[in-house]
């Protein structure tokens, strides 16, 4: 019979405790909260957000050995957080008039369309009715919802294959942060609506997902996309990432029923981008393209990480 020896239980003094829990990484835990302290001395008001972050970090990085082990397999997410929060800080400095990219990307997409000088995405609104509308609401209202809700199944069947996922996740957002700061792009809907000419104080703008505020008589799309710190991040479209992240990580351990859900999902949020006039077909394309190298990038970076740490055991045996 195999027995494993028992770890010793942990101190009940605070420091004592942290050093056993992280060693030298003890300050892992305190980064969101050294974020938002950042946030609110340059002035900037700290929102739900920032406190949830702050309290879910503590409250599990200094917990218990398993709360550890559970924020390190959803910092990935963190760091997501963190990044996206912090690029609407960034874009001032970054997104001016002479570097957003309008017409160029329409003009680049009606090469893929030949139908009277349209793109795929306007060919698609023109035929807008309200099923369509619901239809395509749905991948768009639980797509970050999605994320969380797939992570927690994960966590509790396929613990490797969420670490790929989420760190896929992470390093996918962090390309698109660099590209919507290096490379700032109008999505369909501004250059319906105001031509080429780029002004920057144009607030974002629900698309036609404001046609399901006015069927049903509420104010969730505007309202959520009110919160947005600017309407010039259409490429990559990471609403189109989303998706693929989770068909390409899952391909080789999915069944049958499971790969074609993930098919469906990355087809239905495809369409959905460009039938609401948020997204032209390179920015899906380019979401596509993002989501894979993610996927690549995390599982190259966890096998050297597994195959360093396997090394370095053997090392230490030897």
């Amino acid at each position: 019979m195999i027995t494993t020896a028992k770890q010793p239980a942990l101190p009940s003094n605070p420091l004592a405790r942290i050093r056993m829990l992280w060693g030298n990484y003890w300050f892992l835990p305190l980064i969101p909260s050294v974020y938002s302290l950042a946030v609110w001395l340059t002035g900037n008001e700290l929102r739900i957000e920032h406190y949830f972050f702050v309290v879910s970090c503590i409250g599990l990085g200094y917990g218990t050995r398993g709360s550890k082990a559970l924020l390190l397999d959803l910092y990935p997410y963190v760091a997501t957080g963190l990044g996206w929060d912090l690029v609407r800080y960034l874009r001032p400095l970054f997104v001016l008039p002479g570097r957003v990219l309008s017409c160029e990307l329409r003009n680049l997409d009606a090469l893929f369309y030949f139908s009277n000088g349209r793109t795929i995405g306007e060919t698609f609104a023109a035929r807008a009715t309200p099923v369509l509308d619901l239809i395509c609401a749905v991948p768009y209202t639980i797509f970050v919802y999605l994320v969380l809700l797939y992570a927690g199944y994960l966590f509790f069947r396929d613990r490797p294959l969420l670490r790929v996922y989420l760190w896929a996740f992470a390093i996918a957002n962090y390309i698109s942060f660099v590209c919507w700061l290096l490379l700032p792009a109008a999505p369909p809907w501004y250059v319906h609506a105001h031509g080429c000419a780029v002004d920057l104080s144009t607030l974002p703008n629900p698309a036609g997902l404001g046609r399901i505020d006015e069927l049903l008589q509420i104010h969730y799309y505007r309202d959520f996309y009110a919160r947005a710190a600017t309407p010039f991040g259409a490429m990559p479209s990471m609403h189109c990432a989303y998706p693929i992240i989770g068909l390409v990580s899952a391909w080789r351990s999915a069944s049958t029923p499971a790969r074609l859900l993930h098919l469906g999902y990355t087809a239905l949020m495809a369409f959905a981008a460009m039938y609401l006039d948020h997204h032209w077909l390179v920015d899906v394309i380019a979401g596509w393209a993002t989501g894979v190298a993610g996927v690549f990038l995390a599982r190259w970076w966890l096998n050297r990480r597994q195959s360093t740490a396997v090394a370095t055991v053997a090392e230490l045996k030897s």
